[in-house]
């Protein structure tokens, strides 16, 4: 089992419950969406830890990463080419189903995204979190779990 896929869908799921359930505006921020973000991006280094701990190569850490980059790549390619190659945009050369698709799917980054709205670092970290969060917890499993291993060699 990859836990970093279920971790990911779990916390599409978490974030859904707790944005549809706060009050406010989508754009009113607290310092309780900051703590639920940053609990959730806790769960993906720790799932990332559980992977390298299962002895799971690290490709298994990649594949939400390898999703983001297919959404992220998507989503420029049918903006930059216009309607004429985008089926699936809303009008002229927008691609806002796949920009959709990326937002939610990192759900529990939307802090990160309302700060940097604007500007075309909202869709870029969202990406790179994927890679740098469960990557980080498997270095972490990778180094703990080889101590544990190996209590002799230093």
């Amino acid at each position: 089992m990859n836990y970093v896929t279920v971790i990911y869908l779990l916390n599409i799921i978490l974030y859904a419950m707790y944005f549809f359930g706060r009050t406010g505006g989508e754009t009113d921020l607290s310092g309780v969406d900051f703590f639920v973000s940053g609990i959730l991006s806790l769960f993906l280094i720790f799932a990332g830890y559980l992977n390298a701990k299962k002895g799971m190569i690290y490709r298994t850490v990649l594949w939400m990463f390898f999703v983001n980059v297919f959404l992220f790549v998507c989503s420029g390619l049918f903006d930059q080419f216009g309607s004429h190659f985008n089926i699936l945009s809303n009008s002229n050369s927008d691609s806002f189903f796949f920009t959709l698709a990326l937002l939610v799917y990192n759900g529990c980054l939307f802090p990160l995204t309302i700060i940097l709205e604007g500007s075309g670092f909202a869709l870029v970290f969202p990406v790179l979190l994927s890679f740098i969060l469960p990557s980080l917890g498997y270095l972490i499993g990778k180094k703990l779990y080889s101590n544990k291993q190996n209590p002799t060699e230093l």
